[in-house]
């Protein structure tokens, strides 16, 4: 398969169907196919009437998640697959040839266990591709809707080569969805000991450091317009207060080598239980 699906992990609840709309605008825009799984797994021992009846019901929530992405993005093309494995298996192991998994804030049902926590800790650390959390009602406020060609993308920046792959993915968003984006760095988390220190002086620094960070990448999108925010505080702080009206925030996860145990950090899960917007955590691999 190419890397031409979006992949949603659908579980039928309200949250995961916000998740599919999210997903079918994307797709939409980019010119992506629509992948929509329903992954579940079912006790040892279960009987093949109750079987029967669970895959029925599946892909009765599969077929409510198409409608629900066709009410968005009628043309978009849609491929449902039902699968009776671990869910957090098939969602890492389908993310490989996938341009993002979207996944809705919390699940229920078949997914039984695949709560925000989860999410954070399992496949924001083992998926190969950008996994992007769609949050709740936020998520479907029909006047933030139809303000979508002001709503920016909100990136952070920390230098690191995770941040990089942030930086590529949220001008991507920017320029697809003719957007602008918010390129913030907060830089005094770094300060052991702020006593002594010149702020003024350091703060202008960063300014000229951010500059330089995103000097390439608005060269290669010059219709995204870019608004460059150097903050005196808590990223996570900074971030969460920018996902109000935000079209997304997007965070970048560091993935350390063989053992493919990336790292959130504070700021990415601060964001996943408190952002106001969709969230996509994108890694970066060294």
């Amino acid at each position: 398969m190419a890397r031409e699906d979006l992949l949603v992990g659908v579980d039928g609840s309200a949250l995961s169907t916000e998740a599919v709309r999210w997903a079918a605008a994307e797709a939409a825009r980019h010119g992506w196919r629509l992948r929509l799984v329903r992954a579940y797994q079912l006790p040892d021992g279960t009987s093949t009437e109750d079987r029967n009846l669970m895959r029925t019901h599946v892909r009765r929530q599969l077929w409510t998640a198409t409608h629900a992405a066709h009410a968005v993005a009628p043309d978009v093309p849609v491929q449902q697959e039902d699968v009776e494995r671990d869910p957090f298996s098939v969602l890492e192991t389908e993310s490989a040839s996938a341009r993002a998994l979207v996944l809705g804030a919390r699940g229920v049902g078949g997914f039984g266990a695949l709560l925000l926590g989860s999410v954070s800790d399992t496949l924001t650390r083992r998926a190969a591709c950008p996994v992007v959390v769609v949050r709740g009602p936020e998520a479907s406020d029909e006047a933030l809707r139809r303000e979508d060609r002001i709503r920016p993308v909100v990136v952070g920046i920390d230098g690191s080569p995770a941040s990089e792959a942030a930086v590529a993915y949220a001008f991507a968003e920017a320029d697809a969805w003719h957007a602008p984006l918010v390129a913030v760095h907060a830089w005094s988390d770094y300060l052991e000991d702020p006593s002594g220190v010149e702020i003024p002086m350091l703060e202008t620094e960063e300014r000229e450091v951010l500059a330089e960070r995103l000097a390439g990448w608005a060269e290669k999108y010059p219709d995204v317009r870019v608004s460059r925010e150097v903050v005196l505080g808590s990223a996570a702080k900074a971030l969460v207060a920018r996902s109000v009206n935000a079209r997304a925030v997007v965070v970048g996860s560091f993935d350390r080598g063989r053992v493919r145990r990336a790292v959130l950090g504070s700021t990415g899960r601060a964001l996943l239980h408190h952002a106001r917007s969709p969230v996509a955590v994108v890694r970066a691999t060294t």
